[in-house]
């Protein structure tokens, strides 16, 4: 009989390959978890002592840290706003719409045809969609193509049951006159 451990062949045991495996495995991937919070703690760290040195830089030259700023700062690009415009948008005195229309119409005076000469419509043609183009578009438009066909099928369906029609009316009226001639004579 074998003198070998019967044990070592049970899935259980920690002393099979597979286990000791599984238990590297575990280990390997503990450290690694071990390293990434370190690491993470460590640049918390940093951030805060980055921090502290800000406030305190900012206590010493008087400047302000904030970094809300640029939401309640008047925008930079388009047309200049006076803050009694901004403060009447942000009480609801006056509509976002007027404004954007009043920006556009100062816009439009100062410079009718500068957005054509510059930019990306500067190869472009002003008259992209004229009649033409339209026209184009809507032979090669697939569902427009679907239609077509679904109408043409319709309207032949419609002239082939009147063709059946008047070709059966033309069939009694043979048989009439082939009656009427047969009876006569």
């Amino acid at each position: 009989m074998g003198s070998g451990d019967l044990n070592m062949k049970k899935s259980w045991h920690p002393q099979t390959l597979a286990n000791q495996r599984r238990v590297a495995e575990v280990k390997l991937k503990a450290e690694e978890e071990a390293q990434r919070a370190a690491k993470l703690q460590k640049e918390l760290r940093e951030e805060r002592q980055r921090e502290e040195m800000d406030r305190l830089n900012a206590t010493v030259t008087k400047k302000s840290i904030n970094k809300l700023d640029w939401m309640y700062s008047a925008p930079v690009i388009g047309v200049p706003q006076t803050s009694d415009d901004l403060e009447a948008y942000l009480l609801g005195t006056k509509d976002a719409k007027n404004l954007i229309r009043d920006k556009e119409a100062a816009e439009s005076v100062k410079q009718p045809d500068a957005k054509w000469k510059t930019g990306l419509f500067a190869f472009s043609n002003r008259n992209a969609n004229n009649e033409r183009d339209e026209m184009a578009k809507s032979l090669e438009d697939p569902l427009a193509e679907i239609k077509r066909r679904e109408q043409a099928a319709a309207m032949q369906a419609m002239a082939s049951r009147a063709q059946a029609k008047e070709s059966k009316e033309k069939r009694k009226g043979e048989k009439r006159t082939k009656q009427q001639a047969s009876s006569s004579s």
